[in-house]
């Protein structure tokens, strides 16, 4: 009994020490499992614990924020699965078996929401051991991924976005890796064929193609240009040749872009190239087209010259030779120092007017002041361009002071022989008249003492005298009829034409000669006494010619042209060799068919100088025996000359 009662009392002090022992540990475990939760709870990850069923036995704050509880109670003592997306679920057996797939190791997963809606996640796990080593639950933190898996979508994108872009563009886009400063790989773009001819795969297979391809005039360059680039530097683009796969040479513009690292070490450059053959080409002619005309310019005998805001820009040779400056001393010269103070004034408001697209005479003449001081003239042709983007005059300009000093002797020489013919034709015209004068008296006092032989001599007498005086008003004629003009006006033909015949009447009449007139002749603006002179030298140059014609017929009449008035004068006589069609205009010529008729060669002469002082011209259409048709045209509009 004794025995008994002492086993008992030893095994109640052990279970005692043994209570005592665990109850130390019980504490030392809460102690330990409190320091744990004070550092879960302070986690920015979201902290579960599960028992070895799954069942949840532990949530830290992050993990309600994470996944939008409240309060822990609604997620404590229920399966873990709940949390994972169904997919994920399916994918495996048991949570357990999501936790083992991820021991030591992060995984990405889709997780619920207390709203159902779903969140990417990165989940990593371990095992839960007592003091013992012995696994009693799982631990998983989960990390909210949804702004790096944004930012990864955004990336792809624009990756996409870039990769279409480059795609599409058909210029030639490689990039070179680079490392301790020198290349390591070329990743060329399969737009190297539109440009170069030749595949990606071929620049893989020789990954010194590209530099195969440079011409061989400008391998240095270029070669320059890639050093650079590996320096690290930012260079400018280079335009160059390159040999295509086919053999054609072609133009590029080749452009690279360095990329650095933090620490300013290059990592790679994307290089553009440019098929810019077109524009090389045209670049080429146009700058040969620049010396070509450049070269024109300065040969020119003309001289060229640019003045933009009232300054001389550019001169050429010959305009600086025409003012005695040197091509220095003029380049930003006021441009009106060269006009002669007389002619500044409106030479400059002509200026103005065409820079103000103003209706401007191009042509024009104004006297220039030389460098020493000499005033000449110049005849200009001015025209508005663009020069470095603004408004500028063009000028050409001749030196016409020669020819302007010639001008003035011929207008004292003209006058002078103006004066002459007056004089000669008034002398000539005196002693004229008195021949006919004295032979008339002569033949009707002395007609029977004269005899038949006498009266024929006296008759010649008065008929030569007649031709001599004819010659005289026909050269008086000549002589002022292509320079004195008189006022023009508006003059009715029909009564121009209709004078003339009544002067001329007694000799149609004489001739039996039938005039045939049409009503329809117009009003026009001319200078009516030189359009008389004309109808008057056509009307009987028609009536000298018509021969010994049975029925003689003579007609005037007209045709709107348009803007000109065209008349003819047709008749029905002997015709006139086409030969001598354009001769006959000239002055003292005579056809073989004007033996017979008197004159002095000069009628169809006057006949052209008075047309082509109207700007018009007189022409004739025959056949010898067809009869002739003389045509003249005026201008509607006429200018006075």
């Amino acid at each position: 009994m004794l025995m008994s009662s002492k086993l008992a009392q030893k095994e109640l002090e052990e279970t005692s020490k043994t209570l005592e022992t665990e109850a130390v540990e019980r504490k030392w475990v809460q102690e330990e499992l409190s320091v744990v939760y004070d550092a879960l709870n302070s986690s920015v990850s979201g902290v579960i614990i599960t028992n070895l069923e799954g069942d949840i036995t532990y949530v830290n704050s992050a993990f309600l924020k994470i996944f939008e509880y409240e309060d822990k109670r609604e997620v404590l003592n229920k399966n873990a699965a709940m949390l994972f997306a169904t997919d994920e679920v399916r994918k495996f057996s048991d949570v357990q078996a999501i936790i083992d797939e991820t021991r030591g190791e992060t995984e990405e997963f889709e997780v619920h929401r207390k709203d159902g809606t779903t969140l990417p996640v990165e989940v990593s796990s371990s095992n839960v051991t007592d003091h013992k080593g012995r696994i009693v639950g799982r631990m998983a933190s989960f990390v909210d991924i949804t702004g790096r898996k944004k930012a990864q979508s955004a990336l792809r994108q624009s990756e996409e976005r870039y990769r279409r872009i480059t795609d599409a563009i058909t210029d030639y886009i490689y990039t070179v890796r680079v490392q301790d400063g020198q290349p390591v790989e070329t990743i060329h773009r399969p737009t190297c064929i539109a440009v170069t001819g030749h595949s990606a795969e071929a620049f893989k297979v020789n990954p010194f193609l590209w530099i195969d391809m440079v011409h061989e005039a400008d391998r240095n360059a270029v070669q320059q240009h890639a050093d650079r680039l590996l320096s690290g530097a930012k260079v400018e683009p280079i335009e160059h040749r390159i040999v295509r796969k086919d053999g054609a040479v072609r133009w590029v513009r080749n452009t690279g872009v360095p990329y650095c690292d933090s620490e300013r070490r290059l990592m790679s450059y994307d290089g553009l190239v440019q098929d810019i053959t077109e524009r090389k080409l045209a670049e080429l002619a146009l700058r040969d087209s620049e010396r070509k005309y450049s070269t024109l310019v300065e040969n020119s005998l003309t001289g060229i010259y640019i003045d933009q805001d009232g300054k001389i820009t550019f001169a050429n040779s010959r305009f600086a030779s025409i003012y005695g400056y040197s091509r220095e001393e003029l380049l930003g010269m006021e441009s009106w120092k060269l006009v002669h103070p007389e002619d500044r004034a409106w030479t400059n408001e002509n200026r103005a007017r065409r820079l103000r697209g103003e209706e401007v005479p191009p042509e024009y003449e104004a006297r220039g002041l030389t460098k020493d001081g000499k005033t000449i003239w110049i005849y200009r042709r001015n025209s508005v361009i663009h020069f470095d983007g603004r408004p500028a005059i063009l000028g050409n300009i001749v030196n016409v002071t020669e020819q302007k000093r010639a001008e003035e002797e011929l207008r004292k020489i003209n006058q002078e022989l103006k004066n002459f013919v007056h004089v000669v034709s008034h002398d000539l015209k005196t002693p004229i008249i008195s021949i006919e004068g004295f032979a008339s008296r002569l033949l009707k006092n002395f007609e029977e003492a004269l005899g038949e032989r006498g009266r024929g001599y006296v008759t010649q007498i008065n008929a030569s005298a007649r031709r001599m005086e004819m010659f005289v008003s026909d050269l008086l004629a000549v002589s002022t009829v292509g320079r004195s003009v008189s006022d023009f006006e508006d003059v009715s033909c029909l009564e121009i034409v209709e004078n003339v015949l009544a002067d001329l009447q007694d000799r149609f009449r004489e001739r039996r000669i039938k005039v045939v007139l049409r009503d329809s002749l117009p009003v026009i603006h001319c200078d009516a006494h030189r359009i008389y002179q004309v109808f008057e030298n056509l009307l009987v140059n028609a009536m000298n010619f018509l021969g010994d014609t049975n029925d003689p017929k003579i007609e005037v009449g007209y045709e709107d042209r348009g803007e000109l008035h065209q008349f003819f004068v047709r008749d029905n006589g002997v015709g006139i060799d086409p030969r001598d069609h354009r001769r006959i205009f000239d002055m003292f010529y005579r056809t073989p068919e004007s033996a017979k008729v008197e004159g002095t060669g000069l009628g169809l002469a006057i006949v052209e100088k008075a047309i082509k002082s109207h700007g018009g011209k007189v022409w004739v259409e025959s056949e010898r025996g067809k009869g002739a048709t003389f045509y003249f045209a005026l201008p509607k509009d006429p200018t006075p000359g």
